[in-house]
């Protein structure tokens, strides 16, 4: 994972993580990774990743070496008490306490833009989108049967509910990985639109039909948070270009965005442009 400019040796947390950890106290080491962790409360996740890399919108970063001494000595399952403003990992080594009051707060709210739906398809950064070769990055095949919920997802009514439970239905889970791509084409798609409207019934039928009975709860967790209005450091960097009219940053962010995971980076940024290229025809109607 890249380097996150601004953020770099900063330990940091994002300003959803109150809502989430609070009146939670005993949660679980979900699931590991090599650059980080996620820790269970209930029915939400918190990352802890390392400082320098892109905070995540439930998540906080912590120094490397501490990060490296949790990663040895914790394991799946294994308990984690908060209390006092601070993550207290238990493990056959003993406890390792993250008290994270006086972190850096980062806000990861999506940003507002000035760019109106008519000044879309002259952004610099739909045009480079517009020209990157998805079926060749994405990790899904873009063959007839995807076309045509693509196609759906262009075209589509939001405020139809059997269509988007259609829509969703068919890209839920699909995929293989921590965030299926499928999950991330939605995430993107829908960071794209609540920029520009409500579209409440959209939101809602993401809300009940992407659940851990049909993907991961990584997935799940990243999509409760961008209906909660927040995403990933990156993902903040990606929605201001919309602003941005230089190509040299353009580029620069988007192949920051494409270094996220296997697929995810590329999953999400398809995602996107099919979220731009609804608005553009929005914009035009």
């Amino acid at each position: 994972m890249s380097k996150a400019e601004g953020n770099v040796g900063t330990e940091a947390r994002s300003n959803l993580l109150p809502l989430y950890l609070k009146n939670r106290r005993v949660g679980k080491v979900h699931s590991k990774f090599n650059n980080g962790l996620n820790v269970q409360f209930d029915d939400v996740l918190i990352y802890v990743g390392c400082s320098g890399t892109p905070l995540s919108p439930f998540g906080l970063n912590i120094e490397e070496e501490k990060l490296k001494a949790i990663l040895r000595s914790v394991q799946i399952d294994q308990m984690v008490v908060h209390k006092e403003k601070s993550l207290i990992f238990y493990s056959i080594d003993g406890t390792i306490n993250i008290y994270y009051k006086n972190f850096k707060v980062m806000d990861l709210r999506l940003p507002k833009t000035k760019c109106s739906m008519a000044g879309i398809v002259v952004s610099p950064l739909y045009k480079y989108l517009g020209n990157m070769e998805f079926e060749k990055l994405v990790g899904i095949p873009l063959d007839e049967r995807a076309d045509r919920y693509i196609k759906m997802l262009l075209n589509s009514d939001k405020s139809d509910w059997t269509v988007n439970v259609a829509i969703i239905r068919f890209f839920t889970g699909r995929g293989k990985g921590l965030t299926p791509s499928g999950d991330d084409i939605l995430l993107g798609f829908t960071m794209a639109i609540i920029r520009f409207g409500n579209f409440n019934i959209w939101r809602q039928v993401l809300m009940l039909e992407v659940n851990g009975d049909k993907t991961t709860t990584i997935s799940v967790a990243y999509l409760q948070a961008l209906l909660q209005g927040y995403v990933n450091e990156l993902l903040i960097q990606l929605v201001k270009l919309l602003d941005h009219a230089e190509p040299a940053d353009v580029e620069k962010t988007i192949k920051k965005v494409q270094s996220f995971g296997h697929t995810s980076g590329n999953d999400t940024l398809f995602g996107f442009l099919l979220g731009l290229e609804f608005l553009a025809n929005q914009g035009e109607g």
